[in-house]
């Protein structure tokens, strides 16, 4: 018998994260002439002499005349941040002369993503491993193999945002090796929190037993906490920096203020993530983000006319009751074996019949990525705010193919194998 207890620390810097090197959207860099320009643009376009008469009822006819019966509409933020009162990554390219309003260090240059080596990860973990092997430990048992192996750990880093790598707040955004945007421009890490692979607890096993008459029996078994998701604000697109930009760098869909990289499941769960959505709703909804305020700071808009726009941080919407958690991963494996040798002519033929089950006890579990609850919080099955239990079935884990899917419902597989 022999107990091994090991504390492992590995640190990794340098991982590439993507960044805007030009700073759109950074309210930092106010580009007034752009603004001043977008907003008698899109006042001429409406039709309007004044953002006052833009934003009353059927005040801009030009960009949303009366149709179908129902009368003339009012302007939006989309319609100021579609003539540059936006910055490149919300409008897609490159605004009119004379750029963009929040257009970085070059209002007349896009968008500029590069690669810098600027992510950083952290894994700390206590291991402890017990084995166990002895012959005839007792009557009706030959021997036996088995171990146990515990693991306390904590896995964190920077964190990436969904772009390239899926859905908003998904576990699809997790490997660290694969290129994703920076969370946020102005400091790579300022979300440096768990991964979105981390596991702080987990336990597996596994026992193998020379049975009498030939028989082997053996199992395995695996059992670890529920991932992490990070909690981002939805909302992309024109106008997005005065919506979900609550930092003030140009990116967009944030993590919720006061929460880091892996939150859910961490620093909230199921049962706390109201909250933490009732204190943003009631100090962030329907306030200007910073870009917004530096419009209120210049004179340019009033708050109320940005919450007419809907050029202010959205409110989100509150978790149904009995809204779920990352489902802990539980697998049983049970196999059993017969093997009968035949002896001819200096030879040894063992032949080994077996039945092996998969997920004996078939545990239902739930969030393996790539099919897992979101973090963003649009309030939809399928999101940390919008799935109660009866909506959890789109998540559970499927039979995939064959008997290689962990954490599968139940399946049996049988086999003959011929040894010569």
């Amino acid at each position: 018998m022999v107990i091994s207890v090991d504390y492992v620390r590995n640190v990794t810097t340098a991982l590439p994260l993507g960044v805007d090197v030009n700073h759109t959207g950074d309210a930092r860099f106010f580009n007034k002439a752009g603004a001043l320009s977008a907003i008698s643009n899109t006042l001429s376009q409406c039709g309007a002499s004044s953002i006052a008469q833009a934003i009353a009822p059927g005040g801009c006819p030009g960009l949303h005349p009366a149709m179908n019966g129902m009368p003339a509409g009012s302007a939006t933020i989309s319609d100021f941040a579609g003539n540059g009162l936006d910055s490149q990554g919300d409008f897609g390219g490159t605004c009119p002369p004379p750029g963009c309003a929040f257009g970085g260090l070059n209002p007349n240059a896009p968008s500029m993503p590069f690669l810098e080596p600027a992510g950083i990860s952290k894994y700390n973990a206590l291991d402890v491993k017990l084995t166990y092997q002895k012959s005839n430990p007792f009557k009706g048992l030959h021997g036996i193999n088995a171990q146990v192996a515990y693991s306390y750990l904590s896995f964190q880093n920077s964190g990436g945002g969904s772009g390239i790598s899926g859905v908003l707040g998904g576990v699809s955004n997790s490997d660290q090796d694969f290129i994703v945007p920076a969370l946020a421009n102005d400091n790579p890490n300022r979300y440096f929190g768990p991964s979105l692979l981390d596991r702080p607890n987990q336990l597996s096993f596994g026992v193998v037993g020379s049975m009498p008459w030939n028989f082997q029996l053996s199992f395995i078994g695996h059992f670890y906490e529920g991932l992490a998701l990070p909690i981002e604000v939805p909302g992309e697109g024109l106008g997005a920096i005065f919506q979900t930009d609550f930092t003030g760098d140009g990116t967009v869909q944030d993590p919720i203020p006061g929460t880091v990289n892996g939150a859910f499941g961490r620093q909230y769960n199921g049962s706390t993530i109201n909250n933490l959505i009732n204190n943003y709703n009631n100090a962030y909804a329907n306030q200007p983000t910073p870009a917004g305020s530096v419009l209120v700071q210049q004179g340019l808009f009033t708050v109320s006319q940005l919450q007419a726009l809907g050029a202010v941080a959205p409110s989100i919407p509150l978790a149904p009751q009995g809204q779920v958690n990352l489902g802990d991963l539980r697998d049983f494996d049970l196999k059993v074996a017969w093997t009968y040798k035949l002896e001819r002519a200096n030879h040894t033929i063992a032949f080994q019949p077996s039945a092996g089950f998969f997920n004996l006890f078939n545990f239902a579990n739930f969030d393996l990525p790539p099919n897992a609850l979101t973090g963003g919080l649009t309030g939809t099955p399928g999101s940390i705010n919008g799935t109660g239990p009866q909506d959890r079935i789109t998540n559970r884990v499927g039979a995939g193919t064959g008997v290689f899917n962990l954490g599968a419902p139940r399946a049996m597989e049988f086999g003959l194998s011929v040894t010569f």
